[in-house]
């Protein structure tokens, strides 16, 4: 991938341990006010695109949610659950990683689908 098409800088935060809740998942709080955050990249160049919208529906009715792909240099690793945040300070939750291939098993880049948490 060019690196010109990266053209945002986000911060990447990770909960390297945490509490569970009753079913054993990990339960993340806000890494902007919370404790137990790391940043692991700061400004890293990214390129957000987000087109589509879905609903989450919920006990206290239907939230409209931007979801999209975050675009990467395959020189960081990211994992799902992490948090990014951008300039705006708007945060975001990495829900799933793909791999993007140049050619047979050569890796160009890599691409995290995001949604609001």
């Amino acid at each position: 991938m060019q690196t010109s098409l990266l053209n945002e800088k986000v911060d990447i935060w990770r909960r390297l341990s945490g509490s569970r809740d009753s079913l054993n998942n990990p339960v993340y709080g806000n890494p902007v006010t919370g404790t137990g955050w790391n940043k692991i990249y700061s400004a890293m160049p990214c390129r957000l695109a987000f087109t589509d919208k879905r609903i989450s529906f919920d006990r206290g009715g239907e939230r409209v949610k931007p979801y999209g792909t975050m675009y990467y240099s395959q020189a960081y690793a990211l994992r799902q659950e992490d948090r990014v945040i951008t300039q705006g300070n708007v945060q975001y939750v990495v829900t799933s990683i793909r791999i993007a291939y140049k050619t047979g098993s050569v890796i160009d880049h890599f691409e995290a689908i995001c949604e609001l948490p």
